[in-house]
This record gives C-alpha cells, structure tokens and sequence, in this order.
C-alpha cells in the first residue's frame, strides 16, 4: 500500500509540473515568436533490492515517473504583417544575436526599435547585432530604412549593414534566460541564404485551443491521482482501526 502511495504521489508532482508548463503557454500565445513547450517523462524502476532496502518488499521493482526535462517545438510560428519599418521576422531557420548585459543572446522576436542613440534594438533595449557581431546605428535623417530579404539594411540608397542570422547545432538544446531571449554554449554560425521579411513578425506558435485541451487532460489525471492517494488512505486507516480493536 505504501509503495501505491509513493508511486501515485510522484505522478502528481510530474503532473504540476506539465499543469505549469501548459499555463506558460497559454500565457504567452500573443508573445512574439514564444515557441511552444511540453514535459518529458520518463519511467524510473526502482531496482529491487533498493525497493527493499526501504522496505517495500521483494516481491517487484516499482516504477516510478520521472521529470526528465522540457521539450521544445521550434515549428515556425504564422508570420503577421505589421507594417512597422524596424519588425523583422525570419522565415526558416535561424535566430538573431542580441547584445545584452550578460553576454550575446538569441531570439526570434523581431520586433525592434531605434534607441536614443540611434541604435536598433530589442524592446528591452538591447542592441541587435550585424553579421559583423557589432551593433546597428541608423541615422533618421538618411532617409527610409529599407530591409532586404538577405538582411541587408539600408538608407537613401547607402548600405548601413546586415543583421546578422545564426543557428546553433542543437537549436532544442538553448536555454530561455527570460525576455524571450536564449542562451548557448554551443557555436552560433552564420545561416547561409538566411530569409527575412520586413514590416512582419513571427506569431507565437502555441495553439490555444490544444493547450486548452492539455490542461484538461492534466486537471483529470491529477483528480483521479488524487482520488487513488485518499483512497489508499482510507484503507490504511480501516486497517489500523481494525487491527486496534481488543480481541473479544
């Protein structure tokens, strides 16, 4: 009874955690370019020595579930048009290189502005890099800026640089440090034949409707998970009454 327990309650921890991931993605269905997330479980088997070691018999290993990590769906989200000059969307593969104060990050949100300074940056105000790794300065008084396909961004016809478009081997493998930003150990290069749109963004690709669904899923595994631990309870308390009773 105690191992059904114990089983159960590491259901429902693994359950929270998916009950929690499923919330941030709804949370961020209107988020530019948010990539959709979902739990990985795995089993655990309890070797049986060890599961009788703690006194839960010989009879079997037990099995138990496993929060193994996060997975990622890096599917494009709808491109939307905007109209805005400085938002930018990738089509395909690839991220852009921010500066920010704790090193270069990556991300797909395009949607960016001309600072004070006259650099082209996140809404955080980071500066978004070129394909040189350095910032982008635009200057307002040379005229409309115009963004190829290639990247390439110019004004009254001078060329002022190119954004620069990067991927990384394991793009699943990035770590999201907040801000919609993520970060990596591995080596960012340059994507060759890189695709931009200009005056878009990329939608997030979460599915409102699925996730719905998953949440309800969730909440049902949790209630019934929830019912098996109160109903174990109970018997071990029928069990101690009945054992307690004085022979007659």
């Amino acid at each position: 009874m105690e191992q059904a327990v114990s089983i159960a309650l590491s259901r429902q921890m693994t359950l929270r955690r998916a009950m929690d991931i499923v919330a941030n993605n709804i949370a961020n269905a209107n988020t530019t370019a948010y990539k959709a997330e979902s739990p990985v479980f795995n089993e655990f088997l309890m070797p049986e020595a060890e599961a009788e070691d703690r006194g839960y018999g010989k009879a079997a290993a037990l099995s138990f579930v496993l929060d193994t990590g996060t997975h990622r769906d890096l599917a494009e989200g709808n491109i939307t048009h905007t109209g805005n000059p400085f938002d930018v969307a990738i089509t395909g593969d690839g991220f852009f290189s921010v500066e920010t104060a704790n090193g270069v990050r990556y991300t797909r949100a395009g949607h960016f502005t001309v600072d004070n300074t006259n650099q082209l940056v996140t809404p955080m105000g980071d500066p978004v890099l070129s394909n040189a790794g350095a910032p982008i300065t635009i200057n307002p008084d040379d005229g409309a800026v115009e963004i190829a396909r290639d990247g390439t961004i110019s004004a009254g016809g001078n060329t002022i640089g190119r954004l620069g478009v990067v991927n990384v081997e394991n793009p699943g493998a990035m770590k999201k440090t907040g801000d919609n930003y993520l970060e990596t150990e591995q080596d960012a290069v340059p994507v060759e034949n890189a695709t931009v749109m200009q005056g878009f963004i990329e939608s997030s690709n979460v599915k409102p409707v699925v996730e719905m669904t998953r949440m309800i899923e969730v909440m049902r595994a949790y209630t019934s998970t929830q019912k098996t631990i109160n109903d174990m309870g109970d018997l071990q308390q029928s069990a101690i009454r009945q054992l307690g009773r004085e022979p007659n």
